[in-house]
């Protein structure tokens, strides 16, 4: 009688050049043909390894590779923003039927925690919440452009751990614009304007101003350092429109932002991946025709909440009434009672789920 085959198993850590190609083949051979992906997926991943931006310079990473004989079959990348008090557990991907290699993966995220004095991971936030967050549990439609996306088995792997809940909304647009309107005429105290493109870096730090301090409170959300945002979005700069990015203001100073774009997704053949100048003709020669739309983040200042986020979704709908047909919204944590309140009122539905799993670390 034969005996099972014994396996060869181990953790390294992706090196080098050749490491992180290493960890980009994985995910671009696990992808391959699958009609949810979308080549977006990779500016992220890539930005984060490269360490291309001044944020992810001053992030502690290091990419590993969980190996069955030699051959990658499950992969992250741990991070640390000295800014949070945790590890992260990021771009997490695995083949079917690993728990095994996973489990190693993350005691060495437990072992890294402690070199590293930290008492806590969290397995899916991928360097910082406007870079992405969350693995996907429900609602494996194509990939939305800024939306994190997976294979449909990565939550299995988590089973156990203390887990903390996000949610998509989306719907047609006359409907939601219906309910809009019927808040009646916003304020007219609140002045919204478009972003002036001209004054990229100053008029992105004033965005990352208010991000900071309107979502500052949320769960996961680190502050940033001047440039984060005219880093992050420099290379959708040439395909943004004033309008996509709006400034609500009282009395000249801003108190609210709201940020949206087509889903640029649409544009992109799903299942394979792109180059670069692939990716800008097709973003160039065919965005008018894509009739999806999503709303990125909404931030207010808690003492015009009301009224300016009123001013913004009814700029905002003044701008995609009669363009688009449906929309989608950007993650929303679950016990976020306010957030949550807008997309009831707003008649929204649930179109994806996401989480994102903790675990605390034993000195």
């Amino acid at each position: 009688m034969s005996t099972p085959t014994a396996h060869r198993d181990e953790v390294v850590q992706a090196i080098g050049r050749d490491g992180v190609r290493r960890f980009l083949d994985f995910r671009h051979r696990l992808y391959a043909g699958d009609p949810g992906y979308s080549t977006t997926l990779e500016f992220a991943v890539e930005s984060v390894l490269g360490q291309t931006t001044r944020f992810t310079r001053s992030c502690f990473v290091r990419p590993l590779l969980a190996l069955e004989d030699g051959q990658v079959v499950a992969q992250c990348v741990l991070v640390h923003d000295p800014a949070l008090p945790l590890l992260q557990v990021a771009f997490f991907d695995a083949l079917p039927e690993r728990q095994s290699h996973v489990d190693a993966l993350l005691e060495e995220a437990r072992a890294e925690a402690r070199r590293r004095r930290l008492d806590r991971i969290v397995v899916g936030l991928n360097g910082h919440l406007s870079l992405g967050v969350g693995i996907l549990t429900e609602g494996f439609a194509p990939a939305s452009f800024d939306s994190s996306w997976n294979k449909p088995w990565y939550a299995d792997y988590f089973d156990g751990l203390p887990r903390a809940g996000l949610t998509a909304f989306g719907g047609t647009v006359p409907a939601v614009l219906g309910r809009v309107r019927s808040l009646g005429t916003p304020d007219a105290g609140i002045r919204v304007r478009p972003v002036d493109l001209r004054d990229w870096d100053a008029e992105l730090e004033t965005f990352r101003t208010l991000c900071d301090a309107t979502l500052g409170t949320t769960s996961l959300y680190a502050p940033t350092q001047p440039g984060h945002f005219a880093e992050l979005m420099g290379g959708l700069r040439p395909f943004l429109h004033p309008e996509h990015l709006l400034f609500a203001e009282q009395d000249g100073h801003p108190v609210g932002f709201c940020f949206w774009h087509p889903d640029y997704n649409r544009m992109l053949p799903y299942g394979r991946r792109l180059g670069v100048a692939s990716i800008a003709w097709r973003f160039a020669l065919r965005r008018d025709r894509v009739r999806t739309v999503i709303l990125n983040a909404i931030g207010v200042l808690p003492e015009v909440r009301g009224s300016a986020t009123h001013a913004l979704l009814a700029r905002v709908g003044e701008a995609v009434d009669g363009r688009y047909d449906d929309y989608e919204t950007c993650f929303v944590w679950d016990d976020n009672v306010a957030s949550l309140g807008i997309n009831r009122y707003l008649g929204n539905n649930v179109v994806r789920r996401f989480a994102v799993w903790f675990d605390e670390v034993a000195p």
